[in-house]
């Protein structure tokens, strides 16, 4: 018993040992997932071409940022999943090179992978004696090198040129009032300080007097010359009287590279003035220092070595990762002096970690400081000072060239010289701010270009800062020519489009605006370059995300005469055909842009999709197989290739391909492109098929989709802002896991939801022909689920006679409708081939019910239920007992269409009240909020039940004559839907995530209004 005793103590006291940590569990998963984040970002980076700059954060999106704090863990995966959705595609863009806005770097790949390796180190480079701080003197080493600084000077990292600006202010200060003032402060010192620098100097050099003690007022602001340089001989004035009325001058700060123009002031002369009068001279150099890389730069910043300190930034025009700002500091013993201090837990030490005296912490305020040296070390390593310098040159030349257009355009007006990189002008009208306000904003909005404004003598200016090493020729012509055909269309327009944006509720609806806008002066173009086919195609787009979808199509085959070849228009054409149903012509798109584009997946991932819907398994395979032997990665053809294998009976490879596909995306928010804000969905959806359709009746006009993928959807998953929830998943057969996973969903939000997955889960064919089988007025078919062994058995006779079976039989694999793997088997003979014909371990066996009627030909009746109600959608007639509506002999026989016709339009009358009851009780019954019955018509005038559930389509009817009688039924139902749907939305209107539900129904009842004219 002792033994057992002291185990059990040992086992406790290991326990209680280990330490609670913040490692993953398991290092190889987490390996995988952290390689996996690499790859998103070198993504991100590659492929940023393809995105727009900055585009508006939309409302779901930023109440998603209003959650509380977590207090229960998250697996990394989904935390990153939300990083991909919810904060990339919302960033600044400054790595993009139309990103012209700011002052912004635009970073390098290298770059980020050194603040990766930084990050795993997690240096503190406040001081002691590891090899991170000597990274950071090295560096600063360099930078001395740079800009010709003696042996002496000291520098530092700082979080950028305002922080480095501070530094520099408090040395002046503490230079000139004597190194007691840390002690005293500033009011102990009767000595009234003054500084002085340009009227364009930075703002920031403003708030370092203020926190330095000195105050704002103290800094003088000094004319400048045409140039927008510092005038000196005024500076050399202010000084004068300045000392006159008992002021102590004691810092001059010189620009390299001002905020609004880039201008250089005279750093030499300068530096010759503050040599004269015993003032400290500090150059503001925020991106223009840089310039010294620069062999075509460089001689304009003459002076700046014999500055007293310099500030910059390496993450401007260094093109290092933000943060990475320095401070230059001549006299090493000064700079030490003003911000030194020794508290006996910082004790120096000779030898160990405590060595390596003096610390960074002893040059700065921070004690606690990243190794920002880090990025900044490998950026000059593996680009050299010489590329940089290049790249610098590049975008002064790109201003340049900005500044030729300019002058060639009578519309366009410069504002100011163009020193280096920056390029300030305007549209010439007589509303020039408003007119100039307003193009910047829709610029920005349309995502191709990203400018910002300044104020130039009293004028608004359009501000081009071009710093991007990843910038064009074609974003500076494509700046141009859109300001260009924006400045026209406001200037013509009788309302002015600022008045009107500021009326706008969200950001969807002034993205939708600003596609307007860029549809506009894309138009504009077009009619100046009329054969570009780049022009051609973006006018396509537009088109088509402003929901001008006929006349997009007309556009992609314009497109397509010039240019047979273009991918963008073949894939594009061809999935607006493939959703209004023009499969023939969609699939020939498909074809040839595989036939031209054989090695993009994207193609093959089309092509392989249609010919999955059209029933051709094996070729579709060959498609998806494909695409994964160019990008073994590419989702698409994963999740083609899972739905096919589950048909093809494989489900082993198919739930490999199934987690390839959907693993670590159960969330996915699709494009919303309606002119008002929309109202916001969860879709439940199915990754082993059994969806319902649901695009035809959630347009993407009037609602914003975000679609869970419920079987890889985690409970600690937050879910998005969203005011209904659709569960789109209709088949209670062979989704029942995602049915499992969407109870889990429902459970997590207090959203009205349609199709609740519980009754859902169950209408399958079993349960339903049970369930219904005591409705009056309803004959349900016998069906049970029998294994293909029990089915090939010797006694499968005596298995089918015990339950109550009779030939003939219908035999259907589970999971399929329409009369796919479905067989009537007239004889007990005929059974064995029949199995071993369809896919399968289980089948279901279903008792036949004769629906034919006196003609000797078999009638399907479907009726909708939605929101408690029957509507009629058709009746298919055939000769054949598998009776499809597509596949019926409904064209060819117009007294076939005609008693369609008088079901549509008389569906009491032509069912009778046996049926209708029966219909009614089967919708109470099933309470499924939308669904369909199909079923036959006994002798009797009672319903013949084939099935009833949530999987049945309503597909808007082919453009044709013959077909028109049926138009107005589907209106129906469409209408009734979509006022089910805002009335449900209307119930969950909650101000607490702020959407407004107004907007979305006059988005709905935009899209009733047109149902007709979008059908044909």
């Amino acid at each position: 018993m002792s033994q057992v005793m002291g185990t059990e103590n040992q086992s406790i006291d290991s326990a209680a040992d280990a330490p609670i940590t913040l490692d993953p569990s398991n290092w190889k998963v987490f390996r995988r997932q952290a390689h996996e984040m690499l790859d998103d970002m070198v993504d991100y980076l590659e492929n940023v071409r393809k995105r727009p700059v900055w585009q508006p954060i939309p409302t779901a999106v930023r109440t998603w940022f209003r959650k509380g704090v977590p207090v229960l863990p998250m697996d990394l995966d989904r935390v990153h999943e939300e990083f991909m959705q919810h904060i990339v595609p919302f960033a600044a863009g400054n790595v993009h090179p139309g990103f012209m806005g700011w002052v912004h770097g635009g970073g390098t790949p290298v770059g980020m992978l050194a603040e990766m390796l930084a990050a795993g180190l997690n240096a503190n480079l406040g001081g002691r004696d590891h090899a991170p701080v000597e990274v950071e003197r090295q560096v600063v080493n360099w930078v001395r090198e740079i800009f010709g600084f003696p042996e002496g000077a000291t520098g530092l990292f700082v979080t950028g040129t305002s922080m480095a600006n501070l530094i520099a202010v408090v040395i002046a200060r503490d230079t000139e009032l004597g190194f007691q003032v840390r002690r005293d402060g500033v009011a102990a010192n009767s000595r009234r300080l003054a500084a002085y620098g340009s009227s364009a100097v930075h703002g920031c050099i403003a708030k370092a007097m203020d926190i330095a003690g000195v105050g704002s007022d103290a800094l003088r602001k000094i004319a400048t010359d045409s140039r927008h340089r510092i005038d000196v001989e005024a500076l050399q004035q202010a000084i004068h009287n300045d000392r006159r009325d008992g002021f102590t001058p004691f810092l001059v700060v010189g620009s390299a590279g001002t905020v609004d123009t880039g201008a250089i002031d005279d750093l030499a002369a300068l530096a010759d003035l503050c040599q004269r009068e015993k003032l400290w001279f500090h150059v503001d150099g925020a991106y223009g220092a840089l310039g010294m890389l620069a062999a075509d730069i460089a001689p304009r910043l003459r002076g700046i070595e014999r500055a007293d300190s310099l500030a910059f930034d390496f993450h401007k025009w260094g093109h290092v990762p933000y943060d990475a700002g320095f401070i230059l500091v001549r006299d090493g013993q000064l700079h030490q002096q003003s911000f030194e201090s020794s508290p006996a837990y910082l004790k120096r030490e000779v030898r160990g970690l405590a060595a390596g005296a003096p610390w960074p912490c002893d040059f700065g305020p921070d004690l606690s400081r990243g190794f920002h040296a880090l990025k900044t070390w490998f950026t000059l390593k593996v680009h050299g000072i010489q590329t940089l310098g290049a790249v610098i040159s590049q975008t002064c030349e790109l201003a340049s060239y900005l500044e030729s257009l300019i002058a060639e355009r009578a519309e366009l007006e410069l504002l100011a010289p163009v020193e280096l990189n920056i390029v300030c002008f305007r549209y010439r009208t007589e509303d020039s701010d408003r007119i100039n306000a307003q193009i910047v904003v829709n610029l920005q909005e349309c995502g191709s270009v990203a400018p910002s404004t300044t104020r130039m003598k009293g004028a608004l200016a359009i501000r081009a800062a071009i710093v991007n090493h990843r910038t064009s020729r074609s974003e500076i012509r494509t700046l141009l020519t859109e300001t260009l055909a924006l400045g026209r269309a406001l200037q013509n327009e009788q309302s002015p489009r600022a008045g009107a944006l500021e009326m706008e509720e969200t950001p969807e609806a002034r993205q939708h605006t600003g596609m307007q806008v860029a549809l506009q002066h894309v138009e504009a173009r077009l009619s100046v370059e009329p054969e570009s086919i780049t022009l051609m195609f973006q006018r396509a787009c537009f088109l088509e995300q402003t929901g001008h979808l006929q006349e997009a199509r007309d556009a992609y085959r314009d497109l397509l005469d010039h240019e047979p070849s273009h991918l963008g228009a073949l894939n594009n054409l061809g999935n607006l055909l493939l959703k209004s149903r023009e499969i023939p012509e969609a699939r020939r798109l498909y074809e040839l842009a595989v036939g031209y584009h054989p090695d993009r997946p994207s193609c093959r991932a089309n092509l392989g999709n249609l010919l999955f819907k059209n029933g051709e398994r094996e070729a579709a395979r060959e498609q998806f197989e494909q695409a994964l032997r160019v990008d073994q990665n590419y989702r698409p053809a994963h999740a083609g290739l899972c739905f096919i294998l589950d048909q093809l009976g494989d489900p082993e490879r198919a739930t490999w391909h199934r987690n390839k596909a959907f693993q670590n995306r159960c969330v996915v928010i699709t494009p919303y492109r309606g002119e008002q804000p929309p109202i916001t969905v969860l879709e439940l959806v199915s990754t082993t098929g059994g969806n319902i359709r649901t695009d035809d009746f959630l347009s993407d006009r009037a609602f914003q989709r975000i679609l869970i993928t419920t079987e890889f959807y985690d409970p600690k998953t937050v879910l998005p802002p969203h005011q209904l929830v659709v569960n789109a998943i209709g088949e209670a057969d062979g989704a029942a896991a995602a049915l499992a996973g969407a109870l889990s969903v429902v459970a997590h939000t207090d959203a009205p939801v349609i199709n609740h997955p519980e009754f859902v889960l169950a209408t399958g064919r079993c349960e339903i022909a049970q369930r219904l089988s005591d409705v009056p007025g309803v004959v349900t078919a016998r069906t049970r689920t029998l294994s293909r062994e029990q089915l090939l058995a010797p006694q499968a006779a005596a298995t089918l006679a015990s339950l109550d079976f009779r030939f003939p039989l219908l035999l259907r694999t589970p999971g399929f409708h329409g009369g796919e793997n479905f067989i009537r088997v007239e004889t007990l003979e005929e059974l064995p081939a029949a199995v071993s014909e369809l896919p399968g371990d289980d089948l279901f066996v279903i008792q036949y019910l004769d629906a034919r009627g006196a003609d000797g030909k078999s009638r399907k009746y479907r009726v909708m239920m939605i929101d408690g109600q029957i509507y009629p959608l058709h009746v298919a007639i055939s000769g054949d007992w598998k009776i499809h509506y597509f596949s019926a002999d409904m064209a060819d026989f117009p007294e076939h269409r005609a008693e369609d016709a008088d079901f549509l339009t008389d569906i009491r009358g032509v069912l009778g009240e046996c049926a209708m009851a029966a219909l009614q009780q089967i919708q109470e019954t099933l309470r499924l909020d939308y669904g369909g019955i199909d079923f036959g018509l006994s002798e009797k005038g009672e319903v013949l039940l084939f099935e009833a559930n949530a999987t049945m389509a309503v597909l808007v009817p082919e453009k044709d004559p013959r077909w028109d009688y049926r138009r107005p039924a589907v209106e129906k139902i469409y209408r009734t839907l979509w006022t089910m749907l805002k009335r449900k939305a209307t119930v969950c209107q909650s101000s607490a995530n702020g959407l407004n539900i107004q907007s979305a129904k006059n988005n709905l009842e935009i899209e009733t209004e047109t149902l007709a004219s979008v059908a044909t």
